[in-house]
């Protein structure tokens, strides 16, 4: 894991959700909350820890309680189980006892967040000319969403609900939702937001029985000609730590930053 302090740790993190206020301010039923001291997110569409959590937070030994206080009461008063990640950059240094200690529980799966440095370090595959990827307008909401739950193994279900929030952001300054398709046929997705120097990937995903046609192949090439277009310098990628697609990135020129722990209060 490569060596970063705990400010950029700090930074980066805002920066993420800073990125996405434009988003949110269009996008009704999602909340997000900035504040020195801790960040929330949450949805009344999809009650997930995705959607729905705390991070950054950064109390003192004596302020702690508190904050973790108010974060239970924000997501309790809205039905939702409270969860909160833990950086390295959250402080203080014995957060993650403190939740325990308030009927948290450690999830198994962490965050691994990854930087590429520098746009021209990323190493490329020929994209296959099979495949095409565009950038979605409004009509595609569905398109989107159908793609990106398969991919990800979400119950069909979410589909509306998904295309309905995803919809007043498509198309906003800055903000990129990409469709991928093999022969006509819709078979990945991602999403690019262009902060600053920082151009943050997320929700990139192939549906797994259609993976090995270089459709990631082609997504990646088109995300590199809009970001290098925009003037972005760096890029920002969140998976799964551990799995094959940290693997992946490592292999094409990411490095992993740092880790985030979830934990949820059963």
């Amino acid at each position: 894991m490569t060596k970063v302090s705990l400010e950029d740790i700090a930074t980066l993190e805002w920066q993420n959700y800073a990125a996405m206020q434009p988003m949110v301010a269009v996008t009704p039923g999602v909340d997000l909350i900035l504040r020195d001291d801790v960040i929330i997110t949450s949805s009344q569409v999809f009650p997930t820890p995705d959607a729905n959590h705390a991070c950054l937070l950064r109390a003192t030994r004596e302020t702690a309680p508190a904050l973790i206080a108010a974060v239970v009461e924000h997501f309790t008063t809205r039905e939702l189980p409270p969860t909160v990640f833990v950086s390295p950059a959250c402080t203080p240094v014995n957060l993650p006892e403190l939740l325990t200690a308030q009927g948290f529980i450690r999830q198994k799966e962490q965050e691994a967040w990854m930087v590429l440095e520098k746009l021209e370090d990323l190493v490329r595959s020929a994209p296959s000319a099979r495949v095409e990827v565009h950038s979605i307008d409004q009509s595609e909401a569905m398109t989107f969403a159908r793609v990106f739950l398969k991919a990800f193994g979400m119950p069909e279900e979410y589909t509306g609900p998904m295309a309905e929030v995803l919809t007043p952001s498509i198309g906003l300054p800055g903000m990129f939702h990409y469709v991928a398709t093999f022969e006509e046929q819709p078979l990945g997705v991602c999403t690019l937001i262009c902060y600053q120097d920082l151009a943050i990937v997320g929700s990139a995903g192939v549906i797994a029985s259609r993976r090995g046609l270089k459709v990631l192949s082609g997504l990646i090439a088109r995300i590199y000609a809009d970001v290098c277009a925009a003037g972005c310098r760096r890029a920002l990628l969140q998976t799964t730590a551990e799995a094959p697609f940290e693997r992946f990135l490592r292999i094409a020129g990411f490095k992993t930053y740092f880790v985030r722990t979830g934990y949820t209060m059963a």
